[in-house]
């Protein structure tokens, strides 16, 4: 029950016994100041008879007939003449009759007990007889009730006037308290927020400590959050550039060879600085420190311009005098290389500088780290003995995008949106005890007759507009399915970059969940890490939308971006997915454990379950589950596992 209506209840219970109370005390007060009033009216009018009555001619019938006209004219209760010796000479009595609006029980309980007035009626001068005068009180009693009623009114007013008045300041005086219940349930959320300090006394003690846990448990996050950063840059960075070290980077490329698609344009690009160590060496270590993380800042400059040709990146230092990049799903490999090259350039442009060189190949689908880094090395070296001033690309990747190419691929894409010629790939997301979580949907379209994996036709929807109409296509399929087949299941989907910014695909997107709500809470949105980094206010509101219509919101190869993102606790996520390549031979690789289980905490104390992407045997559950790792992402090694079971 609220505190307005126990407030109403309250006023209510107030008035009841007011009235009550009001109603006794004016009902015996009134009775008593009737009594003495009709008692001296009584007196009164049988002094006036018994004095008229002696005047008169002492003849019975007589002074029946005046003492009856008396009785008629007036408002009396009986009149009574006898004789000394009891012998009554006339008697007229009248029945009282309450008025019709005066209830019974007020007449029981207020009606007037008042004495008859008693006179002497003399004859000459001796005593005739004695006259007895009772007025009637029914006229009393109904003027009694009428005021009574307009006490009641009156009280009544007065109540419900109180009431409004008092709702109001309730309603003043609540508002502060609101806002601690917000308060108390965002931390439910996981959301500190902090309110301002109400004028009460009492409530603003309560906010008091509410902002001070707030702020504090806040500050613990934020703690926790630093101390995993510096963990994972002690680990995986290399702190003279910056950048990502090499171990990292291998972990990122098996990873990225073993569970993403390999029909996507992935790409390697590995530059090279030669020479030039004379002027290095006298430039002096700070200003060699700066000129270095000077061109790292560059490089990520460039792809940060060129970020719409391509889905994810990473940098890593390989060697003192190697940067290497991966990009995938990217096109125009040609105008990012030259763009690169260009940046580095612009910061070796001093007299004495080193010579830069550039290799870029595309990841294979029957490739392993070592055989692509060997011919990324070759084709690096081959570019080094030639002395070319350009990037050295691949013959697969060394060619202009032409007008039929693009004009044939918007074309196939077109007609896929346009049929609805969509498919998904399912793969279960399995938590510590086996069991089915959600399932992973990749997209997949028809083209030329054969259902392609989104790697394939990624790079060109992108370039081309169509990939958030694609991605839209691919949702309403899984709507379709989920409505068609009646599974109870829940899907997953990685939306893009661009998806998130296309505000009419999300106005069709939130359309769609509102025409299927009862099917919502079975799909689940997912945004990469780096996306969520990079547009933080889009990802939020993105967030707080679905969120509202009853969707799951997951997060994407995370890692990387974590601490970057901005509230993370207050964006409602259900889930993350560690990346891959922080699972690279996790079994044997101790160094990543201390961040996944720091991690793993951390995500759990804001309510959110960890799932873990790219682990290839089904051995490391024991090992998870100290970790506190919820579950994986299952492909086709778990999946045959789990069967054979």
């Amino acid at each position: 029950m609220s505190i307005t209506r126990e407030l109403w209840l309250a006023i209510i219970a107030v008035v009841l016994v007011a009235i009550v109370g009001s109603v006794s005390i004016h009902g015996a007060t009134t009775k008593g100041y009737v009594e003495e009033q009709l008692y001296s009216k009584n007196l009164d009018n049988a002094n006036m008879l018994a004095l008229t009555l002696s005047g008169l001619e002492k003849d019975p019938d007589t002074l029946d007939l005046f003492i009856m006209s008396q009785f008629d004219v007036g408002h009396y209760a009986s009149i009574t003449l006898q004789k000394p010796d009891g012998e009554i000479i006339s008697s007229h009595t009248h029945t009282t009759q309450l008025d019709e609006q005066t209830p019974a029980w007020f007449a029981s309980l207020f009606s007037p007990n008042v004495e008859p007035g008693v006179a002497q009626v003399s004859e000459g001068w001796g005593q005739y007889g004695v006259v007895n005068v009772q007025t009637d009180t029914s006229f009393a009693v109904a003027s009694m009730w009428k005021a009574t009623l307009r006490l009641i009114l009156g009280l009544s007013l007065v109540g419900t006037v109180a009431g409004l008045i008092g709702a109001w300041f309730l309603r003043l005086i609540m508002r502060p308290l609101d806002q601690v219940v917000e308060q108390a349930e965002s931390f439910s959320q996981m959301q500190f927020v902090q309110v301002s300090e109400p004028r009460t006394l009492e409530l603003k003690r309560v906010v008091k400590a509410m902002n001070f846990l707030a702020s504090n448990s806040q500050r613990i996050m934020d703690e926790e959050n630093t101390r995993l950063d510096l963990l994972r840059h002690k680990t995986q960075f290399d702190v003279e550039s910056e950048l990502a070290n090499r171990d990292y980077f291998i972990s990122i490329l098996k990873g990225q060879l073993a569970f993403r698609d390999t029909e996507g344009v992935n790409c390697i690009f590995l530059l090279r600085v030669v020479g030039g160590r004379e002027a290095f060496l006298r430039s002096g270590p700070e200003n060699r420190r700066k000129r270095l993380l000077q061109f790292t800042t560059n490089v990520n400059d460039c792809l940060a311009q060129h970020h719409h040709h391509y889905t994810d990146s990473r940098v890593a230092r390989m060697q003192k005098n190697e940067i290497a990049i991966l990009l995938t799903e990217t096109h125009d490999i040609v105008t990012i290389a030259e763009a690169i090259h260009g940046a580095c350039l612009s910061e070796l442009s001093q007299q004495g500088d080193p010579k830069l060189y550039q290799s870029v190949v595309r990841l294979r689908p029957d490739d392993d780290v070592s055989s692509a880094l060997m011919r990324l090395d070759t084709l690096l070296d081959d570019a080094e003995d030639r002395k070319m001033s350009e990037p050295y690309i691949e013959g697969s990747l060394d060619s202009s995008i032409s007008l039929v190419e693009e004009n044939r691929w918007n074309k196939l894409l077109k007609e896929g949106i346009a049929n609805q010629a969509v498919e998904t790939f399912n793969f279960p997301v399995l938590n510590a005890e086996r069991e089915l979580v959600h399932y992973q949907s990749w997209a997949g379209i028809e083209i030329d007759n054969d259902l392609r994996k989104s790697g394939y036709y990624t790079h060109w929807a992108r370039y081309l507009g169509l990939l958030p109409a694609l991605e839209l296509a691919t949702i309403s399929h899984l709507f379709s399915h989920i409505v068609k087949t009646g599974t109870k299941a829940k899907f997953a989907f990685l939306c893009s970059e661009q998806f998130l910014l296309d505000q009419e695909i999300l106005a069709q997107l939130y359309f769609q969940i509102k025409m299927n709500e009862n099917f919502a809470s079975q799909l689940n949105f997912e945004v990469r890490e780096s996306t969520a980094a990079r547009f933080p206010h889009e990802f939020e509101l993105f967030c707080s939308t679905l969120k509202a219509k009853g969707c799951g919101i997951g997060l994407k190869r995370v890692g990387e971006s974590f601490s970057q993102l901005m509230n993370v606790q207050e964006l409602g996520l259900d889930y993350v997915v560690i990346d891959s390549a922080f699972m690279a031979d996790i079994d044997h690789n101790p160094a990543n454990h201390a961040f996944i289980r720091g991690f793993c905490s951390l995500a759990h104390t804001f309510g959110i379950h960890v799932y873990a992407d790219g682990v290839k045997t089904n051995n490391t559950k024991e090992l998870f589950v100290e970790l506190g790792i919820d579950g994986v992402v299952s492909h086709i090694e778990v999946i045959e596992h789990l069967l054979s079971d």
